[in-house]
C-alpha cells in the first residue's frame, strides 16, 4: 500500500524560484528536503513585474506565483513613502486584498492541505481567512522588534507598529507549531508573546556545500596576487538592510578605525545606509553586490567579519564562509546553534576583541589556519547541510502522523 503523503500549503510574500536571495535559498532548499516525505504547494506573491508562474521547482514541491496588481503594487509604495520606512513585507497587513487572485490560488491550495505554513507573520490574517486548517508559523525574526526599529516614532509609524505587534501576538498563539532559524528568535517569541517553548522547533539555515567551490589558501593567495592585493590584508563584511545588519556595519567601521593597516570591504544593501567621506580610510563599499563580484570578492579575501550582536540575517553568509574556506572571526552569538568551537572552527570573541583577533589572524601560523579552515568545512558538510536540517524537523515530527 503506498505512503499517504500530508499535504503543507505555504504562503510567502515574495517568490522563490530561482533562489536568489537568503530568503528564496532558505525556503527552496529546506523546502525541497522536507517534501521527501510532504506534498508541498508554494503560494508565492511576486512583484508587479515578475509573471505568473506554476511549476514543479524539486521533486515533491511546486510553486504557484501570483503577481502583485499594480494597485497593489503603488498601494506598497505610498504606504512606505508616507510611513518614511521600508516596510513592504509587513504592508500586507493592510493590503492583501487589493490582489485577489492570490486569496484565490491560496484558498484552492488550502482546501486540500493538512497543514498551512505562513512565512512571516503578514499573511496569517490571509490563512485565517481562506481556510480553518492547522496553521504553522515560520519566522524570519522577532518581527515586533524588527519593525520598531525602522518605524518613525510619530502617530502614524507608532498607530502601524501596534499593529503589527499584535498581528504576530495572535499568529504566534494560534499557530500549532513555530519554526524559527535561531535560539535568540525562539527565546524572543517565547518571552515576548508568552508562547510555550514546546511548540517552537529551531530549524536554523543551512547551505548546500556542493554548489560552493573551496578555495584553498595558495589559490586565495594567486587571487590576491592578480587583483593588486599581494601585500594587503582584507577583511570583508556582507549584510543586508536588516537593522541588525547595519548596527553590525558600524561595529566593523568602529573595529576598521584601530586597524589600520587591513582594508575592510562593506558589501551589501547596508551600505547604502553610510557616507563613505565620513567612514574611516581605509573602509570601502560596494553596495550592490551580483554573484560574480561576490564570488571574486570571497576568493581573495583574508578573513571575513561576523560582529551579531543580535539576531539577524547573517548566518547564511557566515555558512558561505565557512564552505569557500575564509577565516572567520565572530562573537558567539552569530555562530549559535552551529556546534562551531573557538580556535577549532574559526576565531570567537567579544566585538572589543576583534582588533586584537584579526592581529592573530594575520600573523597566524599557516598550517594552523589551514587546519582550521579543513575542519569547519568538515563541520559544516556534517551538520549544515539542507539535508541534515530538515533531518531535524524528521526526528521530532513523524511524518504521516501528523494531526495539528
Amino acid at each position: 500500500m503506498p505512503k499517504i503523503r500530508q499535504k503543507i500549503t505555504l504562503a510567502v510574500p515574495f517568490s522563490v524560484f530561482p533562489p536568489n536571495n537568503i530568503k528564496s535559498r532558505r525556503i527552496f532548499h529546506l523546502y525541497r528536503h522536507l517534501a521527501k516525505e510532504f506534498i508541498i504547494e508554494i503560494i508565492s506573491l511576486g512583484s508587479v513585474v515578475e509573471p505568473a508562474f506554476k511549476g514543479a521547482i524539486a521533486p515533491g514541491l511546486t510553486e504557484i506565483r501570483i503577481p502583485k496588481t499594480f494597485k497593489h503594487q503603488q498601494a506598497e509604495v505610498d504606504l512606505c513613502q508616507q510611513l518614511g520606512a521600508n516596510i513592504g513585507d509587513a504592508s500586507l497587513l493592510r493590503l492583501y486584498t487589493l490582489t485577489p487572485q492570490y486569496l484565490q490560488a491560496l484558498k484552492k491550495s488550502a482546501q486540500s492541505a493538512d497543514f498551512l505554513i505562513t512565512y512571516q507573520p503578514y499573511l496569517f490574517p490571509v490563512l485565517q481567512a481562506v481556510s480553518n486548517k492547522p496553521i504553522w508559523y515560520e519566522a524570519s525574526g522577532v518581527e515586533t522588534e524588527l519593525k520598531k526599529q525602522i518605524l518613525p516614532e510619530n502617530s502614524l509609524g507608532q498607530e502601524f507598529w501596534s499593529e503589527i505587534a499584535l498581528n504576530e501576538a495572535k499568529c504566534c498563539q494560534t499557530s500549532n507549531l513555530i519554526i524559527t532559524t535561531c535560539d535568540h528568535d525562539a527565546k524572543g517569541l517565547s518571552e515576548l508573546h508568552n508562547i510555550e517553548k514546546s511548540k517552537i522547533i529551531c530549524l536554523p539555515n543551512g547551505i548546500d556545500t556542493s554548489r560552493v567551490d573551496f578555495v584553498t589558501y595558495e589559490e586565495r593567495l594567486v587571487n590576491k596576487d592578480k587583483l593588486g592585493f599581494k601585500d594587503s590584508s582584507l577583511a570583508i563584511f556582507i549584510g543586508t538592510g536588516n537593522p541588525h545588519n547595519a548596527n553590525e556595519a558600524r561595529a566593523v567601521l568602529n573595529i576598521a578605525s584601530k586597524v589600520p593597516n587591513v582594508y575592510f570591504l562593506v558589501l551589501g544593501d547596508v551600505g547604502i545606509t553610510f557616507e563613505p567621506r565620513l567612514t574611516p580610510p581605509n573602509v570601502g563599499f560596494i553596495n550592490s553586490l551580483d554573484e560574480k563580484t561576490k564570488s571574486i570578492i570571497l576568493g581573495l579575501a583574508d578573513v571575513a567579519l561576523n560582529p551579531a550582536t543580535s539576531s539577524s540575517d547573517t548566518l547564511p553568509i557566515v555558512l558561505e564562509y565557512f564552505s569557500i574556506g575564509i577565516p572567520v572571526i565572530s562573537t558567539n552569538l552569530g555562530i549559535q546553534s552551529l556546534g562551531i568551537e573557538d580556535n577549532k572552527h574559526c576565531l570567537i570573541g567579544d566585538l572589543w576583541r576583534f582588533p586584537e583577533l584579526l592581529v592573530s589572524n594575520n600573523q597566524e601560523n599557516i598550517a594552523n589556519k589551514k587546519m582550521r579552515l579543513e575542519n569547519v568545512r568538515k563541520h559544516i558538510e556534517n551538520y549544515s547541510e539542507w539535508s541534515h536540517i530538515a533531518s531535524r524537523f524528521f526526528t521530532q515530527f513523524k511524518p504521516g502522523s501528523l494531526t495539528y
